[in-house]
């Protein structure tokens, strides 16, 4: 088995919050948790954050602590709205308390468009973290892409991701889609030589 890196991992969620939330594979054992994990040590969200374009300075261990835990929450919350299920209050909670914080750290800046989008220094140790709450709540503010949110049914996957063909049911037909595939080839055929 491949261990993914920052650099290396799928981005197959459709936003910069998916993504992020999909930086280790949601299964209910813990360990597979921990082995597939990208965001083992500080660096490696600053090396996320830089592939992504939203790295700041090095935050260190405690700024990847509070990040893995807003992982976790937006995990929780992306897979309760993609089940129609009513979100986690807790969930909910983190990532209001996150927002604020990057709200009052943040600044509006202009893009090419003439939109004004809220975005932090480059030596702010907080940006990756503050950059992935305001892009999942612009998300959630979305009803047509919150319509979209999709959980992947894969084994010891559990990624979310948006589904904007309409006919996407797999974080990737080619991992975890393949998989089921040969799965359901294999009990054909064991079906047949009984």
């Amino acid at each position: 088995m491949v261990i993914p890196t920052p650099e290396t991992i799928k981005l197959q969620g459709g936003s910069l919050a998916l993504d992020f939330a999909n930086s280790a594979d949601w299964t209910e054992d813990e360990a597979i948790i921990e082995e597939q994990d990208v965001l083992l040590e500080p660096a490696s969200l600053d090396r996320w954050g830089e592939r992504l374009g939203v790295a700041g300075r090095p935050g260190g261990a405690a700024e990847l602590e509070r990040a893995r835990a807003l992982r976790r929450a937006l995990h929780t919350l992306f897979s309760a709205l993609a089940r129609d299920e009513a979100p986690d209050a807790d969930a909910l909670a983190q990532l209001r308390d996150a927002y604020a914080e990057a709200a009052a750290a943040g600044s509006f800046t202009s893009r090419p468009d003439g939109s004004l989008v809220l975005d932090w220094s480059r030596e702010e140790t907080r940006r990756v973290r503050f950059a992935v709450v305001a892009d999942a709540v612009a998300l959630l503010a979305d009803p047509d892409r919150v319509g979209r949110l999709h959980r992947c049914p894969g084994r010891d996957c559990g990624w979310v991701f948006l589904d904007t063909s309409g006919r996407r049911r797999w974080c990737s037909m080619s991992t975890c889609g393949s998989r089921e595939k040969m799965r359901r080839m294999y009990a054909r055929k064991r079906a047949a030589g009984n």
